[in-house]
C-alpha cells in the first residue's frame, strides 16, 4: 500500500553566495521530489502549494533585497508575492541579519540614498542565534549575511527585487524596489521573541519539541509539514513507519492521522 506520507528530496540551487534547498516546493522553478520514486511532489498531489519550504546556507552575504505583495506580484510578474520568515539552524559568533530600513524614508529619500552609494547606513541590523524565528513580511527590506544557516517557509513565489550587492556585477531592479518597500514599517517584520508560534496571513509555523511521542492529524488544515531541525525518530500513520534525521523534510496530506516518536526539534508549517 502506497504510504500517505512523503519524505521529500530538496531541488538544490547552487548560488553565488552559498545555496538554496527547495525542500518543500511545487513551484514552477523547482520542485522537491518523492523520496521513494523521485516523482515531482506536485505530480503525486496534483495541486501547486501555497507555501515554499528552503534551507538556505549564506557563505556570504545575499542582496539587499525586497518582496512585493499579491497585488503588485500578480500584476508585473505572474506570480505570487512573497511573505516568509526565517528559524536560525547555525549561526557565527556574533551573527546579525538586515531587517528593515532607518525611520522617516521616503520613495523618494531613499532612492537618494540608493543613488548616493549610501544604503548600507541605512538598514537595520538585528542580532541572531541559533532557534531565532525572524519575521519578513512583504516590503521588508532585508538581506541574509555569511555564516548563517536557516530554515525559510515562504509564499509559494520566486520574485526578488534587488536594490544592492555589495559590488558583484548582478541584476538590480531600483525602481520595482522603490515601489514595494514598505517604508513604515507597517507590516511589523523582524523578530518573533520566544518563538513558539507565527501566525501570518499565509501560513502558519510551530516549534514542536518531541521528547517521546507526538500525536497529531491533519483535519482542519489542507496539510502539514516537517522539517527536522536536530535529532532523530519517526513517524507513524497506520502500517508506515518513516525515519526522520536532522534537516529531512516530510509533506502529509489531509486526513492522515499521525504520531512522531523519537527525541526531535522540528519546524511544523500548514495553511
Amino acid at each position: 500500500m502506497e504510504s500517505n506520507i512523503l519524505k521529500l528530496n530538496p531541488f538544490f540551487s547552487e548560488k553565488i553566495w552559498g545555496y538554496e534547498q527547495w525542500v518543500l516546493s511545487t513551484h514552477k522553478n523547482g520542485h522537491s521530489k518523492i523520496e521513494d520514486n523521485e516523482i515531482n511532489l506536485i505530480d503525486h498531489i496534483e495541486k501547486e502549494l501555497p507555501i515554499l519550504n528552503k534551507i538556505i546556507k549564506a557563505e556570504e552575504t545575499l542582496s539587499v533585497q525586497v518582496h512585493p505583495d499579491d497585488e503588485f506580484s500578480r500584476k508585473y510578474e505572474n506570480d505570487n508575492g512573497k511573505t516568509e520568515c526565517w528559524y536560525i539552524l547555525e549561526a557565527d559568533e556574533d551573527a546579525y541579519l538586515i531587517c528593515g530600513i532607518k525611520d522617516n524614508h521616503t520613495k523618494e529619500s531613499f532612492a537618494k540614498v540608493i543613488e548616493d552609494g549610501e544604503i548600507e547606513q541605512h538598514l537595520e541590523r538585528i542580532s541572531v542565534e541559533p532557534g531565532d524565528m525572524i519575521y519578513i513580511p512583504s516590503g521588508t527590506v532585508h538581506a541574509i549575511t555569511g555564516g548563517i544557516k536557516l530554515i525559510e517557509v515562504q509564499q509559494s513565489s520566486d520574485v526578488t527585487y534587488r536594490m544592492y550587492d555589495w559590488g558583484r556585477d548582478r541584476e538590480m531592479h531600483i525602481e520595482k524596489s522603490l515601489q514595494v518597500i514598505d517604508y513604515e514599517g507597517k507590516n511589523k517584520g523582524g523578530k518573533i521573541e520566544n518563538f513558539t508560534k507565527l501566525e501570518t496571513p499565509y501560513f502558519t509555523v510551530e516549534k514542536i519539541d518531541v521528547k517521546n511521542v507526538y500525536s497529531d492529524a491533519v483535519y482542519e488544515q489542507d496539510f502539514h509539514s516537517y522539517t527536522v531541525i536536530n535529532g532523530s525518530g519517526q513517524i507513524k500513520s497506520n502500517n508506515d513507519v518513516i525515519d526522520l534525521n536532522k534537516e529531512e523534510t516530510i509533506y502529509i496530506p489531509k486526513g492522515v492521522e499521525y504520531k512522531i516518536d523519537g527525541e526531535l526539534e522540528l519546524l511544523k508549517s500548514y495553511v
